[in-house]
């Protein structure tokens, strides 16, 4: 039995063109065909979902979420034990897809393995959920990003050194390889301070360049992504010159720091969200340190994404869900910053498909409504082209997943 999609404005994310009263044809998991309505003709045992009504196109990829954290003021989760937070982060995951999102890249999880068994389990079909890239564990300093908050072993003294804390090259090289054997399918870097952490100025560079190429090295010879968190200029400028895959927040990015993203296509996912969200988080239980943070960044993120944008630097869509305030499966608002940020509306749904299935390595499978291709598709009331806040977990009429039909409001 075929599943037949009628579709009334179908972006396929192949370009950013639509098409008008299309036909996806559906058998199994993988999409088989594409017609003009008029071309098709419907057989008997056929089952329709008609959304001749409503916008159609590729599942939403949002890539930068972090699974293990649940969005509370405060991140709970890091002293949690790993067991409950693996838990929590199915469920977040789950949340994530209801949203439309149908892929999700974990962007660092809290303990060694909990991104790969919720990534894991889903691909088996233990349970639903979206498809997940995992970074493992984010590689960061002593005393780096984050480093500081992990929950202490031995009466009140950490006794050894945490597998992802790395102060050298080859401290960089062996914690990536670490992550690899674990089961990561990318790894994550803490170049710079961060807004949610004890660790010093938010934009002051942690990692050394020497240490960033070590895990370039390491990702090229295993043929894996490299992503890395950077606010800081300096750390941005570092990343770029040793060829990352992504820059993640590249909040200060500055002329200099776009040439080199250029001449190495490093791609930046500008999490324009979580500022907003932070700055203004006091009163919801946001610590102060990291409302500061937000306020003194926040002025600056949107036009220096919008000047790397203006000169060519791709924007992937991505959003850091799950830190505080930023609750899975309801992350749209960051489709309306990126409009803002000067970024058209047919790059924002390309950042959000097939630029971030590019990026994950993905394109094969994933990101554009080709033949082939996984079924992974959603269908809007309104059309974001026009109007880029008509895309809301509201407004998602229809959810599909790997041919499995998760939401269809149609019926």
């Amino acid at each position: 039995m075929k599943t037949v999609m009628y579709c009334g404005t179908l972006f396929d994310g192949t370009t950013g063109q639509t098409a008008k009263n299309q036909v996806i044809v559906i058998e199994e998991n993988k999409i088989t065909e594409i017609l003009e309505k008029s071309q098709y003709q419907p057989e008997a045992d056929d089952k329709i979902i008609d959304c001749s009504d409503q916008f159609v196109m590729p599942g939403l990829i949002d890539m930068h979420v972090h699974l293990a954290f649940c969005g509370k003021a405060a991140l709970t989760e890091l002293t949690e034990p790993p067991e409950l937070v693996a838990l929590k982060a199915l469920n977040n995951a789950q949340e994530d897809l209801m949203g439309g999102f149908t892929t999700v890249r974990d962007a660092g999880f809290s303990s060694l393995r909990g991104a790969q068994a919720v990534r894991d389990a889903i691909s088996s079909g233990i349970v639903w959920g979206p498809r997940v890239f995992t970074s493992g564990m984010y590689i960061t300093q002593t005393g780096g990003h984050l480093a500081t908050t992990y929950s202490q072993e031995s009466f009140g003294q950490q006794i050894f050194k945490p597998v992802n804390t790395a102060d050298s090259p080859d401290e960089v090289r062996t914690a990536c390889r670490m992550m690899l054997k674990y089961g990561a399918d990318q790894l994550k870097l803490m170049v710079t301070g961060g807004v949610l952490s004890n660790s010093g100025g938010v934009g002051e560079q942690n990692m050394s360049y020497e240490e960033i190429v070590a895990a370039v090295e390491v990702g090229k010879m295993h043929n894996r992504v490299v992503s890395c968190h950077a606010h800081g200029t300096s750390g941005i400028l570092a990343a770029a010159k040793a060829g990352v895959t992504s820059i993640e927040h590249c909040t200060m990015v500055d002329d200099e720091g776009i040439e080199y993203m250029l001449k190495n296509n490093v791609a930046a996912v500008p999490t324009l969200i979580v500022l907003h969200v932070l700055a203004d988080g006091l009163s919801k239980g946001v610590a102060q340190s990291a409302v500061d943070k937000a306020a003194y960044l926040l002025p600056k993120h949107a036009d220096n994404i919008r000047n790397a944008y203006e000169r060519g630097v791709r924007c992937v869509f991505g959003t850091d869900t799950g830190t505080p305030l930023g609750p899975h499966g309801y992350q749209h608002k960051e489709f309306v910053y990126m409009a803002e940020a000067g970024i058209s509306s047919e790059d924002i749904l390309l950042a959000a498909t097939r630029y971030a299935a590019e990026l994950l390595k993905w394109e094969d499978q994933i990101g554009t409504i080709q033949p082939g291709k996984f079924a992974d598709i959603i269908a809007v009331k309104g059309n974001p082209l026009e109007d880029i806040s008509s895309l809301n977990r509201d407004t998602i009429s229809f959810i599909m997943k790997d041919g499995i039909v998760y939401k269809n409001e149609q019926n």
